[in-house]
């Protein structure tokens, strides 16, 4: 690999999900959906967050952490929960530093308890990251809603943001889940890259790893948008592949400039990764 960078004036490696805030990817479609669900949690809201796999919803997350003042917003991240009332709340209590009780319904209790503290007291405001909720069972869904009323339904001390798969839109609109589904009005949905924003992309991430010159052509982006469908997460393997195939093909010291007939090569030799 290193022989790979210095070929191409690299500092690091360039496609990896290895990044800083600072260095994330802030084109619009990422930075619209930061800026709504900054705006549903500083107004205390609740929002959901879909797109397939691998479009950025990460990054997302990411930016709006970076966006938030950590001394008036707590961020509590749960990957998976697709796990019983009592794993979620014991889940819950580890991340606010409590000792969880024995019972999920003593949880319950001593989870609204400390996060009223939290907002009269320090003025804190917790925010539930809840991801891959698409495989949150349906008995889980409906215990948010409650998790979420503070107060006989007049205060608001806590945001869940639900993130997943398109499917979790569906479910959401499920009869079951109404009570739900009103408390959560923001719904931001990511698509995947356009061909200007692939070219963006893969710019950006070239630059961050110390790239000072073009290496991909107009051609290879197009032929990566193509071979990828805009999803990032499959950029990152075709753009990796088509560098190491430029460096194994090329001769010299010289970076050489990337092109279709690089990038059609690199799909030929990591095809199943992009399925």
């Amino acid at each position: 690999m290193q022989a790979i960078l210095t070929r191409f004036g690299l500092a690091r490696t360039p496609f990896t999900k290895e990044l800083d805030a600072p260095d994330l990817f802030s084109a619009d479609p990422i930075t619209d959906a930061v800026t709504r669900l900054r705006a549903a949690v500083e107004g205390r809201n609740s929002a959901v967050l879909t797109g397939d796999s691998g479009v950025g919803k990460t990054c997302v997350l990411r930016g709006l952490e970076a966006a938030l003042n950590p001394a008036r917003f707590r961020l509590l991240y749960l990957h998976h929960a697709n796990v019983s009332s009592r794993d979620f709340y014991r889940q819950i209590s580890v991340l606010l530093g409590l000792e969880p009780k024995s019972h999920p319904a003593a949880m319950f209790r001593q989870i609204q308890a400390h996060m009223e503290e939290l907002a009269d007291e320090q003025k804190i405001h917790p925010v539930l990251l809840l991801d891959e909720a698409q495989l949150v069972s349906l008995g889980m869904l409906e215990q948010l809603h409650l998790l979420l009323n503070f107060r006989m339904d007049s205060a608001a001390f806590l945001s869940v943001v639900l993130v997943g798969l398109p499917a979790l839109k569906e479910r959401l609109g499920r009869n079951v889940l109404s009570s739900l589904s009103t408390r959560l009005p923001t719904r931001v949905h990511l698509d995947p890259l356009g061909v200007d924003h692939v070219a963006e992309y893969i710019g950006h991430r070239m630059q961050v790893a110390g790239a000072t010159v073009e290496v991909f052509s107009r051609d290879a982006v197009l032929s990566i948008r193509e071979a990828t469908g805009g999803v990032m997460r499959k950029i990152d393997v075709l753009a990796s592949q088509s560098l190491q195939v430029a460096f194994d093909s090329s001769r010299g010291s010289q970076p050489c400039l990337i092109d279709g007939t690089v990038v059609q090569k690199a799909v030929r030799s990591c095809a199943e990764a992009l399925r």
